[in-house]
């Protein structure tokens, strides 16, 4: 089995890439991935036609779905679609996934660039491999499978999310697929099992495109080889920085992240884009590269907090191969998707806002900061101020060289020293360190940075209980915006776009990270974390949902995309 296969500690380098594998500079050619003219010819006399099934084919749709009438009618490019409204139309029969599919494909021809290692300044780059012949697969498949649904030919219903295009960043192991971490230190590297997130994404009928850029083994906040869509010299932030950028490019509806030290909300910021990490062990890490294991989240990625709720619903719950998920009460059958009815939505729902939450943020971001709290108010939210936990003392960060340091440098002591020349500048520098930590600190060391731990998550649940918090804020990152060539030539591993994240993947906490706008003084996109108490995880996405259906920065596009 699969789990027997594939551990966490050691991912197996083989003699080469699978077959079928696509390699890194190979990407499908537009006319390989097109919509022919017939075919465009047969969607155009067909859409009077699907149209008026659409309101038929409504009541068909499972629950918290939208319905597919309005999307149909409004939508002109397939690859524009979010998650909930591919799945709509999906599940109505109005569009197909190999029409989805040949969508986004078409999309990254256009606008990513050649799929390249390094990356350059003038792409997007959000790509590492594309699998076009696994895709295409993969969404026939899911075409009949919807087929046999609609027509009471198979026992089920098909899940929502099948049919509906997905990336995953380059840490989630496919069987037989490579799997490298955008480092050469894993050139050849093939996977011999399959991760839990994906095995629950391809059950549900999702159809993998390919794997996105991490920044080298996500040790950093940078993505460098990734251009941001919203302005190719900026950074896209990290380390799921390519899962974001294709998403805010309109190249793919879904994806997924990692969060050890914001992740899956610095690169939500950058982009424009949402994300998720649920409270830790919600989301199994089985068959993910690690960083360090007592504090890796697995996370989602999406252009709205309702995609983010289906995702959600598809992976999260208890792994065998993941004791840390069997700690967690089981999930409910459903996350939110939807909106609630009224004006006020958030009526009974306390916010809590730290008394030096902007404290060193640029004033135009801080502004935005500023502007969401009141539009949350304006929703009926009441909003507080609250004193945070001190990180200071938790001995978990890279210069108190605590216990991520010493679990980091076990996993890649395996590769360093005798790899270390393939190691990028940045990664090298953390990577010595942790090897050389994790050789050096004494036990007694690393238990008491885990019982400092304990006490910091205790300190947190005091700050949700006493104040009676529903949720905390916090600025989506405290920069506004970040060159990526001037923090690649400082060769600064902590350079990027930073921010204020180490706070819930220490105390495992869930978090929301959504777009509140654009800086006045870039122009480039901002964002809002939104967290919650453990298990919270569907009363902050229920408040992300209800702020866009009123606020919706999520929506807006990257302006000059071919």
């Amino acid at each position: 089995m699969f789990h027997d296969e594939l551990s966490r500690r050691a991912f197996v380098v083989g003699g080469g890439v699978a077959a079928g594998a696509v390699a890194l500079e190979l990407m499908a050619p537009a006319s390989a991935v097109a919509v022919s003219s017939p075919e465009r010819t047969r969607r155009a006399s067909d859409r009077k036609r699907q149209h008026k099934a659409g309101r038929k084919h409504a009541k068909e749709v499972p629950a918290g779905l939208p319905d597919p009438a309005p999307i149909y009618a409004r939508h002109s490019n397939p690859a524009d679609l979010g998650i909930l409204e591919s799945a709509s139309l999906l599940q109505a029969g109005l569009l197909s996934s190999r029409e989805i599919v040949a969508a986004c494909q078409t999309r990254i021809a256009n606008r990513n660039g050649p799929v390249t290692f390094d990356g350059s300044p003038s792409t997007i780059n959000a790509w590492i491999r594309l699998y076009p012949d696994l895709a295409e697969e993969l969404a026939s498949a899911a075409d009949t499978r919807l087929a046999a649904a609609r027509r009471g030919r198979s026992r089920e219903p098909a899940p929502a999310l099948c049919g509906v295009p997905l990336a995953l960043k380059d840490l989630y192991a496919v069987k037989g697929l490579p799997v490298t971490a955008s480092s050469h230190v894993l050139d050849g590297n093939v996977a011999p099992g399959d991760s839990t997130v994906w095995i629950r994404l391809r059950d549900a009928g999702m159809v993998l495109l390919g794997h996105t850029h991490t920044h080298e083994f996500a040790l950093g906040s940078l993505t460098p080889q990734c251009g941001n869509p919203w302005s190719l010299l900026k950074s896209v932030g990290g380390s799921s920085g390519g899962s974001a950028a294709a998403l805010a490019a309109r190249m793919v509806p879904a994806a997924t992240g990692s969060d050890t030290s914001g992740s899956v909300r610095s690169p939500p910021t950058a982009n424009g884009v949402c994300g998720m990490k649920g409270t830790f062990g919600r989301i199994s890490t089985h068959g993910v590269i690690p960083i360090g294991w007592s504090i890796d989240h697995a996370g989602v990625l999406a252009r709205s907090a309702g995609d983010l709720g289906l995702l959600l619903s598809a992976v999260a719950g208890a792994d065998p191969s993941d004791t840390a998920t069997l700690a967690n009460p089981p999930p409910p059958h459903r996350y939110p998707t939807l909106p609630r009815a009224g004006s006020k939505p958030l009526r009974d729902i306390r916010l809590g806002v730290g008394t030096d939450a902007t404290a060193g943020i640029p004033a135009a971001v801080a502004a935005l900061f500023d502007r969401a709290q009141d539009e949350l108010r304006s929703l009926g939210a009441t909003i507080v101020s609250v004193t945070e936990p001190p990180e200071a003392s938790t001995g978990y960060s890279v210069d108190e060289l605590g216990s991520v340091a010493v679990e980091a440098g076990i996993y890649h002591g395996q590769f360093y020293p005798a790899k270390a020349a393939s190691y990028g500048t940045a990664a090298r520098t953390l990577v010595s360190a942790f090897v050389a930590v994790a050789n050096t600190l004494r036990a007694a060391d690393y238990v008491e940075s885990q019982q400092t731990r304990i006490e910091y998550i205790e300190q947190w649940n005091a700050v949700f209980a006493d104040n009676q918090l529903d949720a905390i804020l916090k600025p989506g990152a405290s920069v506004d915006g970040v060159d990526r060539a001037a923090v690649d030539e400082q060769d600064n591993p902590e350079g990027g776009v930073t921010g204020d994240f180490a706070w819930a993947d220490i105390a495992g906490l869930p978090v929301v990270a959504a777009p509140i706008g654009r800086s006045a003084a870039t122009g480039l996109p901002f964002g809002i974390q939104i967290g919650g108490p453990p298990h919270g995880e569907a009363a902050i996405l229920q408040i992300a949902i209800d702020y866009q259906a009123h606020y919706d920065y999520n929506a807006a596009v990257p302006p000059n995309l071919s």
